[in-house]
């Protein structure tokens, strides 16, 4: 644990958990997936995004860590209309979907450019035959 690179909020927690033990507390842990609409979850983004936002709490957690973090745009379709909302996330399936997005329309735009010079090859060869 101590070469994790959020090693210190894990002890954080862990040194809670164990307080709250000592005092005879019940704890439910439940696992809930992100992204799903999930109201708890949904609770808990919103209360972790006001704690980053006071000046009362103590930045420690929210500093970046050493990981990388990758940077990209996802198309979003909101009202009708397709716009690009930038993404940052550390390497997680998210991150992998957008590389193999980004790759497959590099791709794309490859093949494309050469089918258009053979278009216009084909068009120069007729023009001079």
């Amino acid at each position: 644990m101590i070469e994790a690179p959020d090693s210190d909020i894990l002890a954080a927690a862990i040194d809670i958990r164990r307080k709250m033990i000592a005092a005879g507390t019940a704890t439910f842990l439940v696992k809930v997936k992100a992204h799903r609409r999930e109201p708890a979850n949904e609770g808990a983004d919103i209360l972790a995004d006001k704690a980053i936002a006071d000046p009362k709490v103590g930045k420690a957690w929210c500093q970046r860590t050493n990981r990388a973090v990758f940077t990209w745009k996802k198309p979003c379709r909101e009202t009708g209309k397709v716009t690009d909302q930038d993404r940052h996330s550390t390497l997680n399936n998210s991150v992998r979907d957008a590389i193999r997005r980004g790759a497959a329309e590099n791709e794309v735009e490859k093949h494309e450019e050469r089918a258009y010079t053979c278009l216009e090859a084909n068009e120069h060869t007729q023009a001079t035959t």
